[in-house]
């Protein structure tokens, strides 16, 4: 059978199963409550799918194991390592954050620094990080659906409303259902793609950096010397946690998850069991890279980072199965993409438009508004995709730094620094600005996120400690 035929099956099939999905789950979600956060009634198991779901995106499955093909086991230090250390963070606050009974992230500081002001502008930084972050997974998605239809980046990137508008508009309850269904996709494929790299390396199931040089002593390629480890690179490392790790422990598309739980216990229960499966994922899929380096080592000639593992679903590696393979990684691409929409969509109607005027807008009309700005936030991003960043992974590194500055010093002061005030998120807001624009500019041997997260945090623990002596000097 014709291989565009064969992944035309599989697309179709897929495509079908979205739409009902996103049919069934749109009329149950008639309520803000229900829409945002699942009626906070969500046991471990779904909110396991959805929570790993999310964090499996195309920067991890396309960027990740391309970058160890191209760079071994170093990316590990950058990326993964910051991620537990970040959900580890989460864990801390779990209990803290629940207590909050929020329906968004913006609305709790809001509340906290009692200015709607404060939740607009948290909700709208929130907003243009997810926009240019959801460029990564349009692009993910571009990549694989031109793959399985044979058409051009462009062509393919448009076909992203009927996945990913349809699967948000359901609300809540639609994005957990499609992150299971994503997520069980994804696991199998991989597991599979793992198999058959063991397979054609004679058993090897376990890949290292010196079988990958000794491929590429027998393929007469450069092996890339190893270079011993300096200071500015330590620093580089150490430093990469204000960007992927202290991004993701500020980030509220985690956060809304276990806010979302039905008790504390399951928040916290929910975050050790994605801990426990996301290591063997990525054990899988550092295999994978390092395997497919080992067989083809000649790929690094022509395919980048986000290229690697579709290039050999598609070409090298090609089976009936292909077309599953492709499919599982759109999925991933989606079930990140979707989360993010959803909270674009609630935060411009809830923490932004709502919060504007003096008269109260009611529950029917905020949903509208979610909808309406789901579309116009994909329609964003879709934009921006024309001309995506040639590497994921770092980019997704950016993005969260943004998170890390502004986010930090105001969700953590929030609960934890009760002589935070109004004047000193402020104060971390200007800061956070000035300053992360000037470094993420200087040539810097560490990430810039982290002087400018010091400069955002400084300013709001000063800032508040003024402000609050002032007080009880006036006393």
């Amino acid at each position: 059978m014709n291989k565009t035929l064969v992944y035309l099956i599989y697309f179709v099939v897929y495509s079908v199963f979205l739409l009902v999905v996103g049919k069934a789950t749109s009329r149950a979600s008639d309520s803000l409550d229900k829409f945002f956060v699942g009626e906070r009634k969500m046991g471990v198991f779904r909110l396991f799918f959805t929570f790993v779901g999310t964090w499996l995106s195309a920067a991890t499955i396309l960027g990740f194991t391309g970058s160890i093909y191209n760079s071994g086991f170093s990316v590990i230090v950058t990326s993964v390592i910051p991620w537990f250390l970040g959900a580890l963070l989460l864990y801390a606050i779990s209990d803290r954050l629940y207590d909050t009974k929020v329906l968004t992230i913006p609305e709790l500081l809001g509340r906290r620094y009692d200015s709607r002001w404060i939740q607009i502008l948290a909700a709208l930084v929130m907003v243009a990080c997810y926009i240019f972050y959801l460029v990564i997974q349009i692009k993910g998605f571009g990549i694989a659906v031109g793959k399985l239809l044979n058409i051009d980046y462009t062509g393919a990137v448009f076909l992203v409303y009927l996945f990913i508008l349809y699967s948000t508009f359901g609300g809540f309850y639609s994005v957990v259902k499609t992150d299971a269904f994503n997520l069980i996709l994804l696991t199998i494929s991989m597991g599979v793609i793992y198999y058959v790299i063991v397979r054609q390396a004679d058993g090897v199931f376990f890949f290292t950096e010196s079988m990958v040089r000794e491929s590429a002593v027998r393929a007469g390629m450069p092996t890339g010397a190893s270079r011993p480890l300096t200071f500015g690179a330590a620093l580089t490392y150490m430093t990469a946690f204000f960007g992927w790790g202290m991004g993701l422990a500020t980030n509220p598309q985690y956060m809304v998850r276990m806010i979302s739980a039905g008790s504390k216990r399951t928040a916290k229960r929910m975050i050790l069991c994605s801990l426990a499966f996301l290591a063997v994922f990525y054990f899988v899929l550092t295999q994978i890279g390092l395997g497919l380096r080992v067989l083809f080592p000649g790929m690094s000639l022509y395919a980048g980072n986000d290229d690697v593992l579709i290039t050999a679903i598609h070409q090298l590696m090609y089976s009936r199965l292909s077309g599953f393979f492709l499919i599982s990684i759109i999925g991933a691409c989606i079930s990140t993409a979707n989360s993010q929409l959803l909270l674009i969509g609630s935060s411009l109607s809830y923490d932004v438009l709502s919060k504007i005027g003096t008269r109260k807008m009611e529950e029917d009309r905020i949903l509208w508004l979610t909808r309406l700005f789901v579309f116009l936030g994909g329609t964003a991003s879709l934009i921006f995709s024309f001309n995506p960043p040639a590497d994921t992974l770092s980019y997704g590194g950016d993005i969260w730094g943004v998170f890390s500055v502004f986010f930090f010093p105001l969700v953590y002061g929030a609960l934890y620094f009760k002589r935070g005030t109004k004047a000193g998120a402020y104060a971390a807001f200007i800061a956070g600005a000035v300053s992360g624009a000037a470094f993420f500019y200087m040539p810097l041997d560490i990430h810039w996120a982290f002087p400018a997260t010091i400069c955002s945090t400084a300013a709001y623990v000063l800032i508040s400690l003024k402000g609050s002596r002032k007080k009880e000097g006036d006393a």
